[in-house]
């Protein structure tokens, strides 16, 4: 059945743009995904010290979304009040710049796609109360979770309290991410919608290569109190002592140094620990279907697409249970461990490797799994369901 078109405008306060290109790039896989079914545009206003003018504006079609990037000359004040009101001031002009220009491509939006609750949803709740549009909020912040452990000031807890409780739906990545939002007093309506990922990338080998070693990948942000890289080097010293037939790649767009000093110092760097830089979406692609298994040992986490990206590619997944990995990941698609333990993460590595040396994990029956949850027709026709719901009900 072919669904009705609906024009969907999303907003963001994280969106890849000129001056950081991967910041909540799930973000606009989502709006990706939604383009399938609907009409959509995108509009992003962030601070930049490079503005020669003003304000300045790029717009451009990427993957069949009208995307709006609103730059505004970064404020430099050195009173810190007068700063605030002046970034406030620029941002809200350039949304109402960027607004205007989207309403000449989408001139009758039906609701509003909102993506990280604040500060930028302040701007969806406007437009449900001046404009009467209806607005979700797709959450993929691990602020929220209690392993995280931020703290929220009284102003930002009260403004996203009030924007929650203004939209339709809470969309959170995982059950895990819901549960710790309505643990912190978001009341609202809920809907769990998984991130994304692209099949026509990421796909498993027909003709998988044997390594000599088994090679196992990291990718990241490189974190250390996100991602416990420093965690996992210790471990693959320990696992060196054990056996010499796996090497394990660390590779993202963090800083690699602090980690390629402490290898040195482990004696494990270039034998058995092995680095690399910021990698694009196609490399990754490329990189993990000729790779074994994905390493995550997170303190914290929510639904890192690069999970999903690694089942999709057929490899199998050694990861903490941090956040919402855990919802997902079974025996027969990887091993589990609780986080910061490094004693299970090193028996975790050695079962994984044996199993793969085994043939025990099926690279298809991993990828049918990534496909059935997490495709982009998934993913599209889940919102579009959920807009229509909505849509059926506005008054």
């Amino acid at each position: 059945m072919e669904l009705p078109k609906l024009n969907i405008l999303f907003l963001s306060s994280w969106y890849p743009n000129r001056c950081n290109p991967r910041l909540g790039n799930f973000v606009q896989k989502h709006a990706e995904a939604v383009a399938l079914t609907s009409r959509v545009a995108a509009l992003f206003v962030c601070s930049d010290a490079s503005c020669k003018q003003r304000f300045e504006i790029t717009e451009a079609f990427i993957n069949n979304v009208y995307t709006v990037n609103v730059y505004y000359k970064k404020v430099e004040h050195s009173i810190p009040l007068i700063s605030t009101a002046q970034k406030a001031l620029r941002s809200v002009r350039a949304y109402i710049k960027g607004f205007k220009i989207i309403q000449k491509h989408l001139p009758n939006i039906n609701l509003v796609h909102h993506n990280i609750l604040y500060p930028a949803g302040i701007i969806a709740m406007y437009l449900k109360k001046v404009k009467h549009i209806p607005y979700i909020i797709t959450e993929n912040w691990t602020g929220y979770l209690p392993s995280k452990k931020i703290k929220l000031d009284w102003l930002q807890k009260k403004l996203s309290k009030l924007i929650a409780s203004n939209a339709s739906y809470i969309v959170p990545v995982s059950v895990d991410l819901r549960d710790a939002m309505m643990n912190l007093g978001f009341n609202t309506n809920y809907e769990i919608i998984y991130n994304v990922f692209d099949t026509q990338l990421f796909y498993p080998r027909n003709d998988k290569i044997k390594h000599d070693k088994i090679k196992i990948i990291h990718i990241s942000t490189l974190d250390d109190a996100h991602k416990n890289v420093s965690g996992m080097l210790r471990v693959t010293k320990q696992l060196a002592k054990q056996r010499s037939d796996f090497e394990i790649w660390f590779m993202g767009d963090g800083d690699t140094s602090p980690y390629m000093k402490l290898a040195s110092e482990l004696k494990i760097k270039d034998t058995f620990a092995f680095f690399d830089g910021i990698k694009s979406t196609k490399e990754v692609a490329e990189i993990m279907r000729n790779s074994d298994c994905f390493l995550l040992f997170s303190n914290y986490e929510n639904l890192p697409c690069v999970m999903v990206e690694a089942l999709a590619s057929g490899i199998p997944i050694v990861s903490s249970t941090a956040g919402g990995i855990h919802e997902h990941i079974t025996e027969n698609l990887g091993i589990l461990l609780k986080p910061l333990d490094e004693g299970a993460l090193l028996n975790a590595l050695n079962v994984a490797i044996d199993n793969i040396k085994s043939n025990k994990y099926n690279a298809e029956e991993l990828s049918q799994y990534a496909n059935r949850n997490f495709s982009y027709e998934k993913i599209g026709e889940k919102f579009h369901v959920l807009y229509s719901k909505i849509l059926k009900h506005k008054i």
